[in-house]
């Protein structure tokens, strides 16, 4: 398993909106990009649920995005897991883009190299993960330690 980050931490409660200010961080050990966006509490179950069966075939892919690659957008997010062998060896893309003008801006992407059932306990994690309650969701978890199979 690489050296990866992933975490999550909502930065405020919503104003009444409903909206949740989130801050992401992912990294694979040699690139990293930092995100911050406003979604709902729920924003991330769905995705965590369908991580958890992935994958189902051989060219499955699991989708997360927020927000759009275009200017209209300030800010575009996309995790994407994928097999890039037919054993079933796994990747999560992961896209970063703002809009804001330079020095400010960003656009960062990279892959981090993880086996499915880590894509399995990670959407696991995700889709129980409640950010009214926890202020942090981290992966892997402090003193996580994959099984060797």
């Amino acid at each position: 398993m690489d050296d990866f980050k992933f975490e999550i931490k909502r930065l405020s409660l919503d104003d009444g909106d409903g909206l949740l200010h989130f801050q992401i961080s992912l990294s694979n050990g040699e690139a990293a990009a930092t995100l911050d966006f406003y979604g709902y509490d729920n924003e991330f179950i769905e995705f965590g649920e369908q991580l958890r069966s992935f994958p189902q075939l051989i060219d499955s892919t699991v989708t997360y995005q927020m927000g759009e690659d275009s200017k209209q957008w300030a800010y575009y997010l996309l995790l994407e897991a994928f097999c890039y062998e037919a054993n079933g060896s796994s990747a999560l893309r992961v896209r970063v883009k703002n809009t804001f003008k330079e020095p400010y801006n960003c656009d960062c992407s990279f892959c981090i190299i993880m086996m499915p059932a880590e894509l399995n306990r990670l959407g696991g994690g995700l889709s129980s993960w409640n950010p009214r309650e926890d202020v942090e969701f981290v992966w892997p978890p402090v003193n996580f330690q994959l099984e060797n199979n």
